[in-house]
């Protein structure tokens, strides 16, 4: 009997960890259906003009992950042994990047409105701390470790600058041309951050985070004027920078490619060009680059356009070049199709970001710029980066949601909407 009792006792046990694994089984059932659900409601049933961008978006991100892979395991092997450790991190990237990508779309534009300046102090914050406990790479300060990851608070501190002077703007939009109380805000804004960056050397990030904040508050109706009045000392300011140190050397190096180079100052903009008459129309093969045998540095990011040049030829760098007219189409379509005020401010933003960025990296590999250090969007390799472009597009995905959920008006002018 007390045998039989013992067994009673334990069958309801064996029959509790088959309820256990089973009903573990359907949470994990229920959280793959819900994923996929929200996958379903957050890109599907959009305008067409959401899927265009989205569509570019994807296509801009799969090329930079092939690209990034051909690029980087000799560095990778070199450095850890590990030919895929830099992909691994990039896909890593990539994957939260594209689950940030959906959040930001599905927040309302009233939402980041708000929290705009909590976002600009924190990361003015950060930014400042980069200064003291910051690491150093190639000379530039602009690094951060946070948990045992490298991170670049000033690409989330472009983010934070887009939605702080959009929000600045869009209180005073009926006093454009009160320049105290009007345009005194945004430009301190923009200046501090460009103090605090530039306080790490990184000449480059502070170019393209003046570019994208000058052009939002011209494009907003800036006055003539007050336009001259910074654009020429900032000029005077960068004047004073690139001709301090090595960067002296580097425009000397690209004004005179054929003079004697004895420091080897031009080494990386000689072997990018290089690299790109190696690879001829059709390119020698994905994944067959000499140059990325340690010949060029920073080849798997700032130079990684000098890659796509080699092994996928003038087709593949040329394609390259039409995906990011193509996303910036896209942006420019987003744009038109929106009616509020602060929303296009915000579309100002994205599209000087994307289009100087772009342009920078680009010209730098061609030769049309001096060597400044700036990651190609969506393609360099480096997860700051990637995350915070992808947050960046969310918010425009998310303007496009709104003006596909809203019937079609005549859009009126910008300084005049509400």
């Amino acid at each position: 009997m007390k045998s039989r009792s013992r067994l009673s006792r334990s069958m309801p046990t064996r029959r509790s960890a088959g309820q256990v694994t089973a009903k573990s089984a359907d949470l994990v059932g229920q959280g793959v259906q819900g994923f996929f659900a929200w996958i379903n409601n957050t890109f599907r049933g959009q305008s067409k003009e959401f899927n265009y961008l989205l569509g570019m978006i994807i296509a801009l991100v799969v090329f930079g992950l092939v690209m990034v892979l051909s690029a980087s395991y000799v560095v990778a092997l070199s450095s850890n042994s590990d030919a895929y450790s830099i992909f691994g991190k990039q896909l890593i990237s990539a994957i939260l990047g594209f689950g940030l990508l959906g959040f930001m779309s599905r927040v309302p534009v009233r939402a980041l409105q708000k929290i705009a300046p909590y976002f600009f102090l924190t990361f003015l914050v950060v930014q400042l701390l980069v200064l003291f406990v910051g690491t150093s790479v190639y000379g530039n300060k602009n690094w951060i470790k946070i948990f045992g990851l490298s991170v670049q608070p000033s690409e989330f501190l472009k983010v934070a600058l887009i939605l702080v002077i959009s929000g600045m703007l869009y209180q005073r939009r009926d006093y454009f041309d009160d320049v105290v109380n009007t345009w005194v805000f945004p430009l301190a804004a923009m200046f501090v951050a460009l103090v605090l960056v530039l306080g790490g050397k990184d000449l480059g990030t502070g170019m393209v985070m003046f570019g994208l904040s000058f052009v939002l508050m011209i494009l907003a109706g800036m006055p003539t004027k007050l336009i001259w009045t910074v654009l020429i000392p900032v000029l005077l300011v960068v004047g004073f920078l690139a001709s301090s140190g090595s960067r002296k050397a580097r425009i000397v190096a690209w004004l005179n490619p054929d003079a004697p180079d004895p420091t080897d100052v031009g080494w990386q903009a000689k072997h990018g060009i290089w690299a790109l008459a190696a690879g001829g129309f059709s390119g020698t093969g994905l994944g067959d680059s000499k140059m990325k045998w340690s010949w060029v540095p920073m080849i798997d990011n700032d130079y990684i356009f000098s890659v796509v040049g080699e092994e996928l030829g003038l087709l593949g760098a040329a394609t390259l070049i039409v995906l990011y007219v193509l996303l910036t189409l896209a942006l420019v379509k987003i744009l038109n199709r929106t009616d509020r005020l602060y929303e296009q401010f915000l579309m100002y933003g994205i599209l000087a970001w994307i289009a100087i960025q772009s342009f920078i990296n680009i010209g730098v590999v061609l030769n049309f710029l001096p060597v400044l250090g700036v990651p190609l969007p969506l393609i360099s390799s480096g997860g700051t980066s990637l995350v915070a472009t992808l947050m960046t597009l969310g918010i425009a995905l998310g303007i496009e949601r709104r003006n596909g959920s809203l019937p079609r008006v005549p859009r009126t002018r910008a300084r005049t909407t509400r």
